[in-house]
């Protein structure tokens, strides 16, 4: 399997495409491209992690799991992953970012499906 695209990803998910706002809310938005994003504060992430989805896209497909693209600040980003400097509990990322972290990455233990 090559490496995602981002551009192809981006048109493949074009109508799944999500910010996160300040208020921990998802709200759907529309990018055309990846120049229509600042990349120096900005990530697009999978809902699903790239690999797991293309591996199993029979499995989520099966249980109605959509993958989806969701722009995040870089930090967000990291802390989603707990690649950040500081790494944060469930709890702690969820009063950060008033948005539980099972709604922005999927685990079949914590997300709902």
């Amino acid at each position: 399997m090559g490496n995602k695209d981002m551009a192809r990803e981006l048109k493949k998910y074009q109508d799944s495409i999500f910010y996160v706002n300040k208020l921990g809310g998802l709200v759907k938005i529309h990018l055309d491209s990846l120049e229509d994003y600042d990349h120096s504060l900005y990530n697009l992430h999978h809902y699903i992690e790239y690999q797991h989805y293309e591996r199993n896209k029979n499995w989520y497909e099966d249980r109605g799991i959509k993958q989806k693209l969701i722009l995040m600040s870089i930090t967000l980003h990291e802390h989603v992953h707990n690649i950040g400097i500081k790494t944060l509990t469930d709890a702690e990322f969820e009063k950060k970012y008033k948005i539980s972290r099972w709604k922005l990455i999927f685990n079949r233990k914590h997300s709902s499906y």
